[in-house]
């Protein structure tokens, strides 16, 4: 879900870039070499030499899905914890080493997965493989460096999430959409849960997630092959492996036209999330509907904005795209005035889902968000770190690294018809559900 939003934010910035795309023939494409260390560490090496610097990155098959329903929020956590130090690397010096060789270090935490990534002059991709290594072998997991990190994690829930009415509104809409599986939690998790484990619950978690076979390690950039597969090995093969793991089986029961009627304290306006069943990520119709989100929300004059600007009922409406590897969701929001009924809120969405089913688009407007996404992905293809990521995700949630290069002509296969199909399949009232939430009095 992060990198899609990440690809359609690239698209939709891109504009200045169609003619371009539309005048050249160039396709470009991912080469990569990938092997698997006898730990089952899959590696993906994808070498372009064009700029000095090297990203050097490890996914983990690891997010907020697989913690356990009473200690949630671990996957997020741990994005914070592995920065903290190792055996061989003084706690808070890890940062202090990228930083001094001239590089920057991050990572994300999603429902399905965690990336650790780190961009440094390619002088010191051995620096790279060693520190992320040291990360896997054996991380600082200590009560006081847990402490720590637990406030870290609070104040940026707090920041991001209670300063704002609506900034729960998300976790609400996940808890009343998968009421059984573990998507119902956000990543950032409890802080009751974080409070309550242990060190020893903590440790477990790492133990059994946090292991090479559960792993992609992705180097893009400028990169020697021979020199990176010593380093790769001397480094990385020294790792035992871990226990098998099993991503848990989707089930979930879904009861169809339910509506929830809700309150929050220091909402200004009522606010309505009506959301539609849709896929997964790795299904094949999720390129057609993020096509169609594009469409919804793409600019000044795109369905939803034009909405808002002669819908004087409306105060804001957006659409969202809730997609991860074993389900999915198609959100739109409004908040709406008072004097409203929630209902209208709702006969104006059907009705741009009534008008996509009957006439799709036109030509130019299919045209248009085509090049876009050919922008964007093309674009892609030049940032190493975002290249990475793309590369590590298609291979541990599709099975196949090489996606990176069928994307393009994915979106530009679309046909007016498929948005048509994909539209009368998913965005009908057995697929919905719908939540109101109202100012608290």
């Amino acid at each position: 879900m992060y990198n899609m939003k990440r690809l359609i934010v690239i698209a939709i910035a891109s504009l200045s870039f169609l003619t371009l795309c539309a005048q050249s023939q160039f396709a470009p494409t991912a080469k990569t070499i990938e092997f698997k260390l006898r730990n089952g560490l899959h590696v993906i090496i994808c070498q372009d030499n064009t700029s000095p610097i090297v990203n050097v990155g490890v996914m983990y098959h690891v997010g907020s899905k697989n913690e356990r329903a009473d200690r949630t929020g671990f996957a997020h956590l741990f994005e914070h914890l592995l920065f903290n130090g190792t055996k061989n690397i003084p706690e808070g010096e890890m940062e202090n080493y990228m930083r001094e060789a001239g590089g920057y270090s991050n990572a994300n935490t999603s429902a399905d997965r965690t990336y650790y990534y780190t961009i440094l002059p390619s002088n010191q991709l051995r620096l790279g493989l060693w520190i992320e290594s040291e990360r896997m072998l054996h991380p600082i997991i200590s009560e006081k460096v847990i402490a720590r990190e637990k406030e870290v994690v609070k104040e940026e829930s707090r920041q991001r999430y209670d300063t704002n009415p609506l900034g729960r509104v998300p976790e609400k809409m996940q808890a009343f959409e998968y009421k059984e599986y573990s998507y119902r939690w956000p990543v950032v998790g409890s802080m009751e849960h974080l409070d309550a484990a242990s060190t020893g619950d903590f440790q477990e978690f790492f133990n059994k997630f946090y292991v090479p076979n559960n792993a992609c390690l992705v180097i893009t950039g400028d990169v020697d092959v021979v020199e990176a597969k010593k380093y790769i090995n001397a480094y990385f093969n020294r790792i035992p492996k871990g226990k098998p793991v099993i991503q848990p089986v989707f089930t979930e029961r879904f009861i169809s036209g339910e509506v929830k009627i809700d309150s929050v304290a220091g909402l200004k306006n009522p606010h309505i999330v009506v959301s539609y069943k849709t896929v997964p990520e790795t299904h094949p119709d999720a390129t057609i509907i993020t096509f169609i989100n594009s469409h919804l929300t793409f600019d000044a004059d795109s369905p939803l904005s034009l909405i808002e600007k002669t819908n004087q009922a409306l105060i804001k409406i957006s659409s969202t795209t809730e997609m991860y590897e074993k389900a999915g969701s198609f959100w739109f929001r409004s908040s709406f005035k008072d004097s409203t009924n929630y209902q209208k809120v709702v006969d104006v969405i059907e009705g741009v889902v009534r008008e996509l089913a009957d006439k799709g688009l036109d030509t130019k407007r299919l045209s248009q968000l085509k090049l876009s996404y050919e922008s964007g992905f093309t674009d892609m293809f030049f940032d190493m770190p975002f290249l990475a990521d793309v590369l590590a995700i298609s291979y541990l949630e599709w099975g196949d690294s090489q996606r990176v290069n069928r994307l393009i002509p994915e979106y530009k296969s679309i046909t007016n018809e498929d948005i048509k199909r994909v539209v009368k399949e998913y965005f009908v009232p057995e697929n919905r559900k719908i939540m109101v939430i109202y100012p608290k009095k």
